[in-house]
């Protein structure tokens, strides 16, 4: 019984970093970017989403592999130097505490205009509150963002150079009693006394941006956007119909092909979560009839699994901890 227990946890932990590295890199496509750009970068508010694809975002959009430790930042960045869109590993964490990466990490510039504004742009995903202030996490990874610059986009003491730096994080829960938000933190002078000004742009380089998506109907162009993309429940075709006619989005292949991969393992999740829920009632005694409508959904979660997993029906019969009373019938609707 253990050992079933500690098989189907470490399946529904491999679900969802699966899960989570497939979000990461729908994230990193350009036409789901260039919405977040346009929304929550005010530099990009009046381009179109086109353009923000095409001449905003510069070379790679790093996925999961550029840590934010002091000292393997800039290392990271000379290794992994900006060519084309691609998505590495994911997300690491160590015993130390200082191995942890960012989500999805790409440079962005304003185009056609006589000074070229360089940006680097962090976004995050959380699926669930997490133990500790969120905000402080935040402001600490744009932090660094801004001190392993020098010696990567600076030498020395050119401090002119450093880039502005947004740091989006896009949390698909709501705290209790909450509604979806938008919120941003950023640099303000205050003028305590006298009448000295330092220019915006030298003290306006640090962005934080949290976004919380629920399942509550936003009117906010963006919110609907994302809610689309991560949480409705709908196939590839309906998400890019309705991105095509809601937000006039014409899906490419690669984003299309993104879209796929979250619904697939979307559906996943939610047959296994239905599962143990059922499974749960029927430990308790739930009637017969109930029971029959378990074992239906045992198969729609195995035939789920072995597809997102690549497994065969018995090791997803095994893996998924399908009741052994019902493991021949389950087999043979397979």
């Amino acid at each position: 019984m253990k050992q079933r227990r500690r098989r189907k946890k470490q399946v529904a932990l491999s679900e969802d970093m699966t899960y989570d590295k497939a979000a990461k890199e729908v994230l990193a496509l350009r036409q789901i970017l260039a919405p977040i750009l346009k929304r929550l970068v005010p530099e990009f508010r009046m381009l179109s989403f086109d353009t923000i694809a095409r001449d905003c975002i510069e070379g790679a959009t790093w996925v999961g592999t550029i840590p934010v430790a002091p000292g393997r930042t800039n290392r990271a960045f000379h290794r992994h130097a900006p060519q084309r869109i691609r998505g590495l590993q994911t997300e690491q964490s160590e015993r130390d505490e200082g191995w942890i990466t960012y989500d999805v990490l790409f440079y962005a510039r304003i185009p056609d205009t006589e000074q070229r504004i360089k940006f680097i742009i962090n976004v995050e995903a959380q699926r669930s509150d997490p133990s500790y202030k969120l905000m402080k996490r935040a402001i600490f990874y744009a932090s660094r963002l801004i001190s392993s610059q020098k010696e990567r986009d600076f030498v020395g003491q050119d401090y002119d150079r450093v880039c502005k730096v947004y740091s989006i994080w896009l949390c698909f829960y709501l705290p209790a009693g909450e509604k979806s938000s938008i919120n941003q933190y950023e640099f303000k002078e205050m003028n305590v006394y006298g009448n000295h000004h330092e220019e915006r742009m030298d003290y306006d380089l640090i962005n934080v941006t949290t976004v919380h998506v629920g399942d509550d109907e936003p009117e906010d162009e963006l919110l609907r956007f994302l809610q689309l993309i991560f949480l409705q429940q709908t196939t590839e075709q309906q998400k890019a119909e309705q991105m095509r006619k809601e937000f006039g989005i014409d899906v490419q292949d690669d984003t299309r092909k993104g879209l796929e991969d979250m619904c697939n393992l979307s559906s996943g999740l939610k047959e296994r979560a239905r599962a143990e829920g059922e499974a749960r009632g029927e430990a308790r005694g739930e009637a017969r009839g109930e029971a029959r409508g378990t074992e239906k959904t045992w198969v729609a979660s195995v035939r789920n699994l072995m597809k997102s997993m690549k497994l065969t029906a018995q090791q997803a019969v095994e893996a998924v901890a399908v009741p052994m009373e019902l493991r021949a019938k389950v087999l043979e609707q397979l």
